[in-house]
């Protein structure tokens, strides 16, 4: 029994970070689980966050490839003007007759006036930039392996929150098959109380019923204890607020298998696998890191367009005030002659790139096929321990109420009917234990071969 609630708790034991949102009231199916937990959990919100990054970063380096414009405006009033020193030219320029002898031979001069202003709008525009042109593509190629991982990280958010509901609705179940036996050891003190009244029944006897009931109420009380800590962990996964309460809707055992012994709709194809497309859109980005190591060989090719009005005098107005208008057109071509070798082994290193990727293509494929060969067989196994335990748990259920009968007609001993009950238990439980390996197997199932995410559908 032990190891039972063991293993439960051990195959829940990867899980996400907690939000606090608001509690649901009503007992919450499987759907609704998964539903919240998308919703709310931590991991797939910031999923949802780097998404969003991703997507402004693609914009910020198409913004690059758009005309950019700018304004620019200034206005300054001096203090005082800058004073330059020059050979004095007006005095040597004048007829020798009207020539100073004394005069210096440096004057100086005040340049510029008591106020000057200016506005003017410049435009770039990039018309040929190999490497701008790459970059777009490369966080294009981003923005989608962005989506992808979050897909991913939702696929794997689904199935660890759907393990950790079908292990609470099997312990939940397993806890009704304790009533059971429970119900069972009722009825046997009944007799044995009546037949002690009655003289035919020794008291070391009923001790042992007693003893044996004391210990299915143990048993019971371990697997309620689990009960709550499973809950607890799938309102972790969900992120449930842990102080409200999380009633989950008991489980169907028809239903359930039902669903394991259904074949599967969809077939494995590995070119539908998440990570078989993340890998190709990551093979796409190295194709443009690669040509972005060749663009930066090509020649780049800017356009520029500049309009300015400046202003100046010593108001701005009459006489002394004047204004001007600067207009000027550009193109401005930049052409790499030699880097050093340098943009040579940048190409060579990408395209080593390009081979790795390729074989871990070879790699990821077989690895995933394993995986989907590996969880069919693991199904199919599990599906036939399931219906043999289903069986052995019927025949004990029938040893079990043959040897009551017998009991009450005193053809079975006390002994006999303790060891059928406690058959009946070993029983029901190997079926619970094979029933939640089932689950976890069918589960991994939907997982290998891509359509976990049907679970919330």
């Amino acid at each position: 029994m032990r190891k039972f609630l063991l293993y439960l708790l051990l195959t829940s034991l990867p899980l996400c970070a907690v939000a606090q949102t608001d509690g649901l009231s009503g007992p919450m199916s499987l759907k609704q689980c998964l539903e919240y937990t998308v919703e709310n959990n931590v991991s797939l919100q910031k999923d949802r966050l780097a998404m969003e990054a991703a997507a402004q970063s693609r914009r910020e380096i198409v913004g690059a490839l758009l005309p950019q414009v700018s304004a620019s405006g200034s206005y300054s009033y001096n203090i005082q003007k800058t004073t330059i020193a020059m050979p004095n030219f007006v005095n040597s320029m004048m007829p020798e007759a009207m020539r100073d002898p004394n005069a210096p031979k440096y004057m100086t001069v005040t340049m510029g006036m008591d106020q000057s202003a200016n506005w003017g709008v410049a435009l770039t525009q990039q018309l040929l930039n190999f490497s701008l042109f790459n970059a777009a593509g490369i966080a294009k190629a981003a923005e989608e392996m962005s989506k992808m991982g979050a897909e991913a990280d939702t696929d794997d958010v689904i199935a660890k929150t759907a393990t950790l509901f079908y292990n609470a609705q099997v312990l939940e179940y397993s806890m009704s098959l304790f009533d059971e036996s429970l119900a069972v050891m009722e009825r046997m003190t009944g007799i044995m109380e009546a037949n002690r009244e009655a003289g035919i029944v020794r008291n070391v006897d009923a001790d042992r019923i007693a003893v044996t009931k004391m210990n299915l109420l143990t048993e019971k009380s371990s697997l309620a204890q689990a009960l709550e800590i499973q809950k607890n962990l799938l309102k972790l996964q969900m992120g449930f607020p842990m102080d409200s309460p999380l009633e989950l809707e008991p489980a169907d055992m028809e239903q359930i298998e039902e669903m394991l012994f259904a074949e599967p709709a969809a077939t494995f194809d590995v070119e539908t696998q998440l990570p078989y497309k993340m890998l190709k859109k990551q093979q796409t980005m190295l194709d443009f890191q690669k040509k972005s190591a060749i663009s930066e060989a090509l020649p780049a090719l800017v356009f520029n367009a500049n309009y300015s009005q400046n202003y100046m005098g010593d108001h701005f107005y009459g006489e002394t005030f004047h204004h001007f208008p600067v207009s000027m057109l550009t193109l401005s071509l930049k052409v790499p002659i030699f880097s050093g070798m340098s943009k040579s082994a940048k190409v060579k290193k990408a395209a080593i790139e390009i081979e790795k990727s390729q074989r871990d293509e070879k790699m990821l494929v077989q690895s995933l096929t394993m995986g989907y060969k590996n969880a069919r067989m693991q199904m199919e196994t599990n599906r036939s321990t399931i219906g043999s335990q289903k069986r052995n748990k019927t025949l004990a259920q029938d040893v079990l109420k043959v040897t009551e009968n017998n009991y009450k007609e005193g053809l079975a001993s006390l002994s006999d009917l303790l060891n059928a009950s406690s058959s009946l238990i070993q029983a029901q439980m190997n079926y619970v234990n094979a029933l939640n390996t089932c689950v976890k197997a069918y589960i991994d199932l939907r997982k290998a071969d891509g359509t976990i995410s049907s679970l919330t559908r």
